[in-house]
């Protein structure tokens, strides 16, 4: 009797056990099997992937380019008027590759007016040539920087990059530029002695009343104006005077 009694004990505890190791069901109802168990840690890691491809691609690109200005592309200025392209070129070509340069021009004359934009092949060279900054060229200093992105420049740079204009017909007027803030009608009158002048009209600042550096010198004859455009880059209180064939503007 007492082996009998023992007996019955052991089945209702081994049941318990059975039925705790039971599978869990789904939200349907359904069991979940032992291989469905197996396959859901392998789910996250095909998951992982795609997270870390943004982060990838992240480091490979480029740092952006500060806001307002233009990606690859310095602003020299301060350049000597007798600087040619290929002079800037070949300076700036020492960082790397040079895509374009363009030289900015007077709108009256056409002469190059010591500001050129030069345009690399990418935005790291552009960064390092910044290292011109303060380069000594003639007498001058230069000073580069980024180019700064201009709304509704376009206009503006094609006039700049014109080429040089010819002489008009009838023309007997020159255009006088990169002069001192001090030069008088005296210097320029001096400057051009062997030439006969009818009258000198200054560029004035409407601001400061001063001189805006430039002037329209009128001649009385063609002889005294092919004289004048000769002397272009001579030298007018220590600063290269650019004298070329004044045009008028057509808006």
């Amino acid at each position: 009797m007492a082996a009998e009694d023992h007996a019955p004990r052991t089945k209702p505890h081994g049941d318990k056990s059975k039925k705790r190791k039971k599978p869990k069901k789904d939200k349907w109802g359904q069991p979940i099997s032992a291989a469905a168990d197996a396959e859901v840690p392998l789910v996250e890691p095909e998951q992982e992937p795609p997270a870390e491809d943004p982060a990838a691609e992240a480091e490979e690109a480029p740092a952006p380019v500060a806001e307002g200005y233009e990606p690859s592309k310095v602003v020299a200025s301060g350049l000597p008027y007798s600087t040619t392209e290929a002079e800037i070129r070949k300076l700036f070509e020492f960082y790397g590759p040079v895509r374009s340069v363009q030289l900015s021009r007077f709108p009256d004359s056409g002469q190059f007016r010591g500001l050129a934009f030069v345009c690399f092949e990418s935005d790291e060279i552009a960064a390092s040539s910044l290292e011109l900054d303060g380069f000594k060229i003639g007498n001058r200093f230069m000073r580069v920087e980024r180019c700064r992105v201009t709304a509704g420049s376009n206009k503006k740079r094609k006039a700049e990059f014109q080429t040089d204009p010819e002489k008009s017909e009838g023309c007997l007027s020159a255009y006088v530029g990169n002069l001192s803030w001090n030069v008088t009608e005296k210097d320029l009158r001096d400057f051009f002695k062997s030439s006969k002048i009818a009258s000198i009209r200054f560029a004035i600042d409407k601001r400061t009343g001063g001189s805006r550096g430039f002037c329209h010198v009128d001649f009385q004859d063609d002889e005294s104006l092919e004289k004048a455009v000769a002397m272009n880059q001579s030298e007018l209180q220590g600063r290269p005077v650019t004298v070329a064939y004044s045009v008028s503007n057509r808006g």
